[in-house]
């Protein structure tokens, strides 16, 4: 039976005794998320999507949100439409705990919500797919709809979000994938029917974390657009709403009187090209669709045996971020680093603690090479999952013999020397998602004469 820790916080004594209350679920996971065909990403989520479920409210409602983690470390939740301390309350939540949590929607526009643990978790969390969208519907009318006098034939949710393949490239913002809803190229794969002449309502959000968006359709120009969803935010006749992480926009649009695809992208190409477009299909007789959701496709458990490829950001699963050193070692090279020494000094093979995740991922070395371990994240504050602080173990771990380093801050260094060859599989023991690899082999007489 789960844990209530807090059957109910109520943060405002004030709340209107006849306001609708909408109530929503969420609860957190870690999942295999399909982003194309025979390709995978794990993370974390949201009731096992990510994006994870549409909320839909309305001007004044009061919205209950019930927290509960069933997962095996700390999740949290930041909600951006909620105008009151979050994090007091439903940060830090434990696994098997559950948190309610209500507010009132004082303002009316498009929100994220997403992970929130606190400190350094928030940023990890968000960055393996934990993220949603929160719609909160003004009670003003938006401007094209009071023209017309009608409801949108279209309200098409769309979240812009990345994925990554190491914490290495999350912490240098080098997406590997950057998707609608979810998925790579989801709307070039099924095309959303319109008719010309649809009246057309986009939500847009960009959940980032890190890259902008210049949101455009090829072939039309937005009517009206309201920057973060709020219809008193308007801007006429547009070519593209720029985004940044978190930033949002209702854009209100009706498809030209001519058949054909309507290109939603990006117009930062060199994003674009990684999967954030989609195709609108305009035909007299496409049948009616009255909305598209922005939810993403339904997570998996485990990653499929036919899988072609594997982001795992945290651990391991990338062949493309494996690294090799075939070399000797260098006696000079194997003298100690105390623990808390801050140093520039260059070395032939260092992993380091980035984005919760080691990189390199897997490395190879001979017998006697020492290993220098170096925690680059920087947020080294608080403890736990919200911790920027690693360690390396390889203790109830594969590995012909344990090794266990100290917690490192931000810029702290440990050694380990290799003296038995096998392989080691080790752990961070507070992110114990975060897993790399260390070859060590036996050089042969050819290779010891090279190296030296």
């Amino acid at each position: 039976m789960w844990k209530r820790i807090a059957a109910l916080l109520v943060l405002s004594l004030s709340l209107p005794a006849l306001a609708a209350v909408k109530r929503f679920e969420l609860t957190t996971h870690s999942s295999v998320f399909p982003v194309d065909q025979g390709v995978y990403v794990k993370g974390f989520s949201f009731n096992e999507m990510s994006p994870g479920p549409l909320l839909v409210v309305e001007e004044g409602d009061t919205v209950e949100i019930a927290l509960r983690n069933e997962d095996f470390v700390a999740h949290g939740l930041s909600i951006h439409a909620a105008n009151t301390q979050t994090s007091k309350f439903l940060g830090n939540v434990q696994p098997g705990e559950e948190r309610v949590f209500r507010f009132q929607a004082d303002f009316p526009g498009v929100f994220m919500y997403h992970c929130a643990p606190g400190g350094h978790g928030i940023m990890a969390h968000t960055m393996g797919g934990q993220h949603g969208m929160i719609v909160v519907e003004p009670k003003k009318k938006y401007r094209l709809e009071a023209e017309l006098g009608r409801a949108p034939d279209l309200k098409l949710y769309l979240v812009q979000s990345e994925w990554y393949a190491s914490g290495r490239d999350f912490f240098d913002g080098r997406a590997t994938y950057v998707v609608f809803n979810g998925q790579n190229f989801r709307y070039v794969k099924e095309p959303i029917p319109v008719r010309p002449g649809d009246y057309i309502r986009i939500y847009f959000l960009n959940a980032g974390p890190n890259l902008t968006s210049t949101f455009h359709v090829v072939g039309g120009v937005w009517e009206y657009m309201y920057y973060q969803g709020n219809p008193d935010n308007v801007v006429k006749g547009s070519q593209t709403a720029l985004a940044g992480p978190s930033d949002s926009w209702v854009i209100e649009w009706r498809v030209p009187p001519v058949e054909g695809d309507y290109t939603l992208v990006t117009h930062v190409f060199g994003t674009a090209i990684k999967g954030a477009l989609g195709i609108l299909r305009a035909k007299k007789d496409a049948p009616r669709v009255a909305e598209v959701r922005a939810e993403g496709p339904k997570a998996l458990k485990e990653v499929p045996q036919e899988a072609k490829r594997v982001l795992d950001p945290y651990g391991l699963g990338t062949p493309t971020h494996e690294h090799t050193v075939r070399k000797a070692p260098d006696p000079a090279l194997l003298q100690p680093v105390a623990v808390g020494e801050r140093t520039l000094d260059p070395l032939p093979v260092t992993i380091q603690m980035v984005g919760n995740s080691f990189y390199p991922k897997v490395v190879e070395v001979p017998v006697g090479t020492t290993v220098e371990f170096v925690n680059e994240d920087v947020f080294d504050l608080l403890e736990g999952e919200r911790t920027g602080r690693h360690d390396a173990v390889v203790v109830d771990v594969k590995g012909p013999e344990p090794f266990v380093s100290p917690k490192l801050g931000h810029g702290e260094r440990w050694r380990v020397t290799f003296t038995q060859p096998g392989e080691y599989t080790y752990i961070c023991s507070i992110h114990p998602y975060m897993r790399g690899i260390i070859r060590v082999y036996a050089p042969t007489p050819q290779e010891v004469h090279k190296g030296h």
